[in-house]
């Protein structure tokens, strides 16, 4: 192939290669969140036993366990909940309440099953409120003995116990025990557990893959799940949150969210990986008044109400998040809110009326249904001088290549699969140029791709070429199409890195994701299309003009190609080099190799590569 890094063809944008952050499965808790403890606010229903679910009693004879609901109500999302929440009622709206009678032994409550890194520090906190005084004893054990800590409690209003530990070694089977040592009633509105190195409640090794894979941009808090977020919870410390329920969306978590990740939070994590915020609203529940007080709170100036409130908080200076979406996936049925075209045309007009009037300078994505004509005649042509972005979702289904025998044939249709996406993309970019109001040019957010299999991602090496073969379309037609944004669905847990107890790792997809970010950025070289059963290449240039990068994904399944690469209109190449992704097999679970990837350099304006089967590489061409 000729490579003349004269002819260029646009930027590639960053933003074309963000993610979701939306909670879901074993996205937070298991996932990015840090925190140890199962249902640590008391939510939901009971055991045969009396304890709250996920806790286990200590203690049989002249011990009582039920769940307290206190009197009195919670108050529901809006300024008044937010400003005036009433620290005698517990997060979830239960706690457990134990009762140790005169004559019996220890009674209390346990989880086990907690992984605690040896050499480790860990928090420890816990909500308590004794009907008398009383004495406590709260215990970290396993292995071996963690914490053995007695604490006096003075009967009377709630009261937050702080207790901090080494974990003496590494020990896969924790156990937290809260115990009653003298007769009494104790109840335990929220506890928590989480080591000390912490980063806003989020594991610091997951918030470097996060980083590592270069997120451009960071969709939260969904997708599915912004239909039962409320923002205005989230500026309550993060124990008096009350759980978020999303029944469908969190089976691995009993439907529930601990809410361990707020507007505050999420904005800290983007700043801590380079990535620039994207917020959806909640079209259910929040409406235009509260869809115009987030971005207040998040964009104002400390004058302002919102904006005051942010800095009393602790952050004077505004977030400036810039890209918000008007809801998710509406028109499907699922998500609560206006769905047909009409009613969400008048609400999206109505939220983005109050949003830009807190701050003009945003970037409004519209949600739909954007195959059907009707959201081109009833929401664009009527309204699409409110937005600025249209969205997009697609998934790639993995369920025949997984089941029964693999073949070419299963292979070629998943990792070709971006040339039909291309294909889709430019019929959407043809009925936005015809609808848009005044000839304004409407951008193509694509905010949710992957590959599915069966509700769930099976990470392996079909997976990563099918998002290298994605990464070189959005790098060769993203500015042609009009793509605005990308969002893959979504990182933790779910397809770029799989997150342990011990640790976390980069699959295959991640691995990809890392290897692209040496076009962010870059001016796109334009190349031809991609051969079905061969090499698919993207090619970009740094702005200085001294450095071209090329991603090069072999699609054939049982055989390599090879890549003679002829570069045009320099003086010569000086230094050429690669990175190889490659692997035995494209099985579920299996993982690429990263290796260094010969480069034969044939005269001063030409290098040769072979690339294995099922294989990506990146390579690098310095030149004068």
């Amino acid at each position: 192939m000729d490579i003349d890094p004269r002819r260029r063809a646009g930027r590639i944008d960053p933003l074309w290669f963000g993610h979701n952050l939306e909670h879901t499965r074993s996205v937070i808790f298991g996932g990015l969140a840090a925190q140890l403890l199962r249902n640590r606010k008391f939510a939901g229903p009971l055991t045969p036993e009396g304890t709250i679910r996920h806790w286990d009693r200590i203690g049989e004879e002249g011990c009582l366990f039920m769940p307290l609901r206190p009197a009195g109500k919670r108050g529901t999302a809006g300024e008044v909940y937010v400003r005036r929440f009433d620290p005698d009622l517990p997060a979830a709206g239960q706690c457990q309440r134990i009762q140790r009678f005169d004559g019996s032994g220890p009674c209390g409550i346990a989880q086990a099953g907690l992984f605690l890194a040896g050499g480790r520090q860990y928090e420890l906190r816990l909500a308590l409120q004794a009907e008398r005084p009383m004495t406590v004893r709260v215990r970290v054990a396993g292995a071996a003995e963690h914490l053995d800590a007695v604490r006096e409690l003075e009967g009377g209003p709630w009261t937050e116990l702080e207790l901090a530990f080494t974990c003496r070694e590494s020990d896969p089977d924790g156990r937290l025990e809260i115990i009653l040592d003298s007769p009494g009633v104790l109840s335990v509105g929220a506890a928590s557990l989480q080591r000390a190195d912490h980063f806003h409640g989020m594991r610091p090794d997951v918030v470097e893959l996060l980083r590592r894979i270069g997120a451009g941009i960071l969709r939260w808090p969904g997708g599915n799940f912004a239909g039962s977020y409320r923002w205005k919870d989230g500026l309550l410390p993060v124990d008096q949150r009350a759980p978020l329920w999303g029944a469908g969306i969190l089976p691995h978590t009993d439907g529930i969210d601990e809410h361990e990740i707020g507007t505050d939070e999420f904005v800290a994590l983007c700043r801590a990986i380079g990535a620039e915020p994207w917020i959806t609203i909640n079209m259910s529940l929040e409406g235009p008044i509260d869809a115009g007080q987030w971005v207040q709170y998040c964009n104002g100036s400390a004058d302002g109400e919102w904006g005051r409130l942010r800095a009393e908080r602790g952050q004077p200076e505004p977030f400036g998040v810039k890209y918000w979406s008007l809801g998710n996936e509406m028109g499907y049925g699922h998500m609560g809110g206006p769905n047909d075209p009409d009613g969400y045309a008048a609400m999206a007009r109505d939220c983005a009326r109050a949003m830009k009037a807190a701050d003009p300078s945003i970037v409004l994505v519209a949600s739909g249904t954007w195959e059907k004509d009707e959201w081109y005649d009833r929401v664009l042509a009527t309204v699409g001088d409110c937005f600025d972005h249209v969205s997009y979702h697609e998934y790639t289904d993995l369920t025949r290549a997984y089941q029964g025998p693999a073949g070419a044939e299963e292979f070629a249709r998943v990792v070709t699969s971006p040339d039909r996406t291309a294909g889709i993309l430019a019929d959407i970019r043809r009925r936005l140029d015809a609808h848009a109001p005044g000839g304004k040019t409407v951008g193509i957010s694509f905010d949710e791709w992957n590959v599915w299999y069966a509700w769930f991602r099976r990470p392996g090496v079909l997976e990563g070429v099918h998002t290298a073969a994605m990464g070189n379309m959005f790098c060769r037609e993203g500015r042609r199409l009009g793509m605005t944004l990308g969002a893959y669905f979504e990182p933790v847990n779910e397809g770029a890195m799989r997150v342990k107890p011990d640790g976390c790792h980069l699959t295959p997809a991640g691995r990809v994701f890392e290897l692209f970010r040496g076009h962010h950025g870059n001016d796109l070289i334009e190349t031809g299309p991609p051969a079905a059963d061969g090499l698919d290449v993207a090619a970009s240039v740094d702005r200085g003009g001294s450095r071209i990068f090329l991603t090069l994904v072999n699609r054939d399944p049982g055989a390599a190609r090879a890549a003679e690469i002829r570069l045009k209109g320099i003086a010569a190449i000086e230094q050429a080099g690669g990175t190889l992704l490659t692997s035995p097999n494209w099985l579920p679970e299996s993982r690429f190799d990263v290796a260094e990837l010969p480069v034969e350099l044939l005269d001063p304006h030409a290098l040769n590569a072979s690339i294995p089967p099922h294989s990506v590489a990146g390579v690098w061409i310095r030149y004068a």
